[in-house]
């Protein structure tokens, strides 16, 4: 996100990335949105992750997006590498996709009933990745992996499931839980709201430590429902 090289120096490592050149000017506009964001939404934003605490400083605002690049509210434009977060494939608002969109808004955006779409739709992931049998289009990655674990203990009847530390899956409770204080341990809340006794159905191990999973399985195996992890 540019400019850490017209920083001060001995400007802290943590906020180099999020600050911008030139005068505060620059992020006025983005800093205002913010300041009124806080006053109605919880934290700013409407996902935490948007906050920028991992990384220090707070949030730019974006104005609009084309292809590789995002421009925000001050102006400013940027390389994005995090395509929002997995989904933009194909970059933003290509002309292809606008024109599906626009043409399948013309026809209403919302049913509440089945439509066609749908099935054409499952039919050309299955075509393409013939090991998945079955669909279910979902929101979100969360109610995605919330569904698959749901799927998984009803399959198995069986209650745990085994995750990763710092890998994240949404924010079902389930998932937002840190290692307890061994391996095959029960998880801890990792997030103010999370009921012990729901945590305590997670484990957490580090990732890429094949001893430590091991070790889960001979302890808990016949327990487990299902192994999620980032791909």
């Amino acid at each position: 996100m540019g400019g850490a090289g017209d920083l001060p120096q001995g400007t802290p490592r943590r906020q180099r990335g999020l600050r911008f050149p030139g005068s505060r000017r620059r992020v006025s506009r983005s800093a205002a949105l913010f300041d009124r964001a806080q006053a109605v939404l919880p934290g700013g934003v409407n996902s935490p992750v948007r906050a920028f605490r991992a990384v220090g400083g707070t949030p730019f605002f974006v104005a609009s997006a084309a292809g590789a690049r995002l421009t925000d509210v001050d102006g400013r434009t940027y390389v994005d590498y995090v395509c929002s977060w997995g989904p933009l494939i194909l970059g933003h608002a290509p002309p292809a996709v606008l024109a599906a969109i626009r043409d399948a808004a013309a026809r209403g955006w919302t049913y509440g009933a089945p439509s066609g779409a749908e099935v054409e739709l499952a039919e050309l992931v299955r075509r393409r990745m013939p090991a998945v049998e079955m669909v279910r289009f979902v929101n979100s990655g969360t109610e995605a992996t919330m569904a698959a674990v749901r799927v998984a203990r009803a399959a198995t009847r069986r209650d745990l499931i085994l995750k990763f530390d710092g890998c994240y899956h949404g924010h079902g409770d389930g998932f937002l839980v840190k290692a307890g204080s061994g391996v095959a341990t029960l998880g801890l809340p990792d997030s103010p709201g999370v009921p012990a006794g729901v945590a305590g159905l997670t484990l957490s191990v580090p990732f890429n430590d094949v001893a430590a999973v091991e070790e889960v399985f001979q302890r808990r195996g016949a327990d487990l429902a299902a192994v999620i992890v980032e791909p």
